[in-house]
């Protein structure tokens, strides 16, 4: 708890426009506290919009409420928690085409990138709210897709629709990836340089940017929400690229990577410093990835940056007999 302060009227007045809770004495020779946003050394407004004048010589004591920190993945319940996360990359990663199968949505996406070619549950767990019986809407999840000449698909977000993991599992669906989604606070601080490194970004891949990790197919689906891409060259090569989105106070890292003969030298965290520095940049203050559970090495980096584990996704697909 902080340390009551003085009734000093400077004291007081450091504190304007932000929220305060004060000590008045009464006219009967009691107390009242008050709490609000300190418009004046003598007015605050508190929480139902109501202002609240007082003198001076009224103040017994006062302190300044000082806001909790705003760390990811904290604060609301965490399958709000983990709808939200899985909203802000449904939105920064959109599909061509997405269906809704009442809180279900099929993402379809031309066939590139599991995360846009898949359908993504929604509404309450454990299954979601799909707008039919659960088999049903499995088997119109299996000639959507089929249709469109694609792999049928789900990206089940764990643990809040674990059931529905386990029956796809239980009926065919073999699980092509277990992803971890990593959270972390965006570092106030400013990225260091490194000799012979240059950083630069721009708000659209270019053609070089995109041939580095092979991501040509991927542009449509990059350019369709706004986003910021960082590049690192070394001796005018260009050796590591990576994208990072934002939505609200959030941002997203995506399609990180660093050229194979310059892995190991901490060119992933330098990419990562600056990518998330320009986020901040931008009104961002958290930080979100994916990344394969499978993945050890990148793991291992991300947490010494101080990430931490938030939930996991399961990604899952239908072969059908004979395909």
């Amino acid at each position: 708890m902080d340390q009551l302060n003085s009734p000093a009227l400077g004291d007081l007045s450091s504190a304007l426009g932000n929220r305060v809770t004060i000590r008045l004495h009464e006219s009967s020779g009691g107390f009242r506290d008050v709490v609000g946003i300190l418009e004046s050394k003598n007015q605050i407004t508190n929480s139902k919009g109501e202002t609240i004048t007082f003198e001076s010589d009224q103040i017994a004591l006062w302190r300044e409420i000082k806001p909790l920190p705003d760390r990811a993945g904290t604060g609301a319940p965490f399958s709000h928690r983990i709808l939200a996360l899985e909203e802000l990359s449904n939105a920064t990663w959109p599909a061509d085409t997405e269906v809704a199968l009442g809180k279900w949505r099929a993402r379809i996406s031309e066939g590139f990138t599991l995360r846009a070619n898949s359908v993504l549950p929604g509404g309450l767990g454990p299954i979601g709210e799909p707008d039919a019986p659960l088999a049903d809407a499995i088997a119109r999840v299996i000639d959507l897709y089929s249709q469109a000449e694609l792999v049928p698909a789900f990206v089940v977000p764990l643990p809040i629709y674990s059931d529905l993991d386990d029956h796809l599992e239980a009926t065919g669906w073999k699980r092509k990836l277990l992803a971890h989604y990593l959270v972390n606070e965006i570092p106030t601080t400013q990225p260091s340089n490194r000799d012979g490194i240059s950083y630069t970004s721009h708000d659209a891949p270019d053609e070089k940017w995109l041939t580095v990790a092979g991501d040509e197919k991927l542009c449509k689906i990059m350019e369709r929400a706004p986003a910021t891409y960082g590049a690192i060259e070394f001796q005018g090569d260009l050796v590591g690229v990576g994208r990072i989105a934002i939505q609200d106070s959030w941002s997203i890292v995506t399609r990180l990577f660093i050229a194979p003969e310059f892995r190991g030298k901490g060119l992933s965290r330098f990419l990562m410093d600056h990518l998330t520095f320009s986020a901040k940049s931008q009104g961002a203050t958290k930080v979100a990835l994916q990344v394969d559970a499978e993945n050890k090495v990148a793991i291992s980096l991300y947490e010494s940056m101080g990430f931490r584990h938030h939930h996991s996704c399961s990604y899952r697909q239908f072969f059908r007999e004979g395909a």
